[in-house]
């Protein structure tokens, strides 16, 4: 009755939970198409202009080594989440036999988050290497960025391990090295399009080469690299409209149903 507002009371209100990534509403289409993933074939359907991979087809050939907790971890750690696939195009997965016909449901995971997941671990190899006549410095700006060491005499084969991580040391084939990083920036940047067959787009020459001279030379040299082994011949160069490209794009899709790796998506056939 003194005329007093009441003190507040002040409450430990529990943190905001963060939100996942969005998806667009579920495609109804029954297309189904291929793609391939760490040199495993796997069934895949077009959404929303991105391809969504059959995600029990891959913990069952490029993830068949890790358990389900290490993968449930690195889902987490990246902020993968899985959209459910439609009724009719679980059927399909089932009369193709990719699916057993028991399957209650089936997780898709994006084309990119499906190479995040499968390039988090470090693989194999940390081959001790000094700099070369030849080598030079190179970037991506893919899922974080890195930089790295370029060593043309290593590059002998498609996949040959031919680039150095300048933090770990560790050597990455050229399509792996445009997934490594080693910052967490971008885990909940809502990646689209990226495919890391198309790495010669990614990979771009250090920034640490002011020379104009050397720096001419050297992206002479990184334009022929890329034209190495490029079978399909999808490189050009283009010296006069070399563009650089990033895939860290921010999308806000429109809400639609999505599970955590947790889920039954994440069951091994």
């Amino acid at each position: 009755g003194d005329g007093k507002e009441p003190e507040p009371v002040l409450q430990h209100l529990p943190p905001p939970v963060m939100p996942g990534p969005l998806f667009i509403p579920s495609d109804r289409s029954t297309e189904r198409c291929e793609t391939v993933l760490e040199g495993e074939t796997i069934s895949c359907f077009v959404v929303g202009g991105e391809k969504r991979l059959c995600l029990p087809q891959i913990l069952n050939t490029v993830l068949r080594d890790f358990s389900l907790q290490q993968i449930n971890s690195v889902c987490d750690e990246l902020h993968i989440y899985c959209s459910r696939c439609t009724a009719d195009q679980l059927e399909i997965l089932k009369v193709m036999g990719i699916l057993p016909f028991s399957a209650p449901s089936c997780g898709l995971i994006t084309k990119t988050d499906a190479e995040r997941l499968c390039n988090k671990d470090p693989g194999s190899g940390s081959l001790e290497l000094q700099l070369t006549d030849r080598s030079f410095k190179i970037y991506h700006e893919c899922f974080g960025k890195c930089k790295g060491l370029f060593v043309p005499e290593l590059y002998s084969s498609p996949n040959a391990a031919c680039i150095q991580c300048m933090d770990c040391r560790l050597m990455y084939p050229t399509h792996k090295f445009v997934v490594h990083s080693h910052k967490a920036q971008e885990n909940r940047t809502c990646h689209w399009g990226f495919d890391s067959a198309n790495w010669r787009a990614y990979i771009l020459l250090g920034q640490d080469y002011t020379g104009k001279e050397e720096k001419a030379r050297l992206e002479l040299l990184l334009d022929e690299i890329k034209e190495k082994f490029d079978f399909a011949n999808k490189y050009k160069r283009k010296a006069s409209s070399r563009v650089s490209q990033s895939v860290s794009n921010f999308i806000i899709f429109p809400q639609d149903e999505v599970i955590s790796p947790q889920a039954a998506c994440l069951e091994k056939i």
